[in-house]
């Protein structure tokens, strides 16, 4: 079955490189325009669910192409961005400069969560549970899931070959092509980081690799 992970469009605390996490933030006028500029390319016909995180971004991003499609949007609160506690809205830069242990152990300890937050663990299993529900509806056609980024960056250690570098931009996706195992495991057979959405709608992803350029922050 393909999935289609897309990040939101760009918010106000993207540009200012802050920590978003579970923040309600709306998109940005230049946000808006990526959601509807996504949404024009995609087929009315070949898709068979939209699906959004309910925080406000994912949610702005996924409704212009649930019309494009003439699709209900629903929400899964699984889809939802890692919690982060108290780094929630702080400035990345600053945190990193104020306490870089934490900031290292944020990125790459899974065990790690802020005070008050999730650890990237629990966030990932949430995120996979979330997945694992949309594969074993078993739908007839690819699936659009609008997310965020921290998650999709969880995600991407766990892909075939692995998938390492840059984060996946606004309005940009991951393609994945997955099936559950006979003990309910997700398993990916295939998958593309970093692409448009329309670019999956068609035939089996192929592995790819994202662009070394750095991408704004969830």
């Amino acid at each position: 079955m393909r999935l289609v992970l897309l990040r939101h469009g760009e918010t106000d605390l993207n540009t200012r490189n802050r920590f978003q996490s579970q923040a309600d933030t709306p998109l940005n006028a230049e946000g808006r325009r990526q959601a509807r500029a996504a949404a024009e390319r995609l087929t009315p016909g070949r898709w068979a669910a939209v699906h959004a995180s309910p925080l406000v971004r994912a949610v702005e991003t996924a409704r212009p192409a649930a019309e494009r499609l003439g699709l209900p949007l629903s929400t899964l609160d699984g889809l939802r961005e890692r919690h982060l506690g108290t780094v929630d809205g702080l400035d990345r830069t600053r945190y990193a400069a104020e306490d870089p242990e934490a900031m290292r152990r944020l990125l790459t300890d899974p065990d790690y969560g802020p005070p008050g937050g999730e650890t990237g663990a629990q966030a990932h299993r949430r995120f996979l549970a979330a997945l694992r529900g949309l594969v074993a509806a078993d739908h007839d056609g690819p699936v659009l899931v609008v997310t965020h980024g921290g998650v999709l960056n969880l995600l991407r250690g766990g892909l075939p070959g692995g998938a390492h570098g840059a984060m996946v931009g606004n309005c940009r996706a991951v393609g994945l092509d997955a099936v559950l195992s006979p003990d309910g495991e997700l398993q990916i057979e295939g998958w593309r980081w970093d692409v448009a959405p329309h670019e999956c709608e068609d035939g089996p992803v192929a592995a790819s690799s994202p662009t070394p350029n750095e991408r704004t922050p969830a």
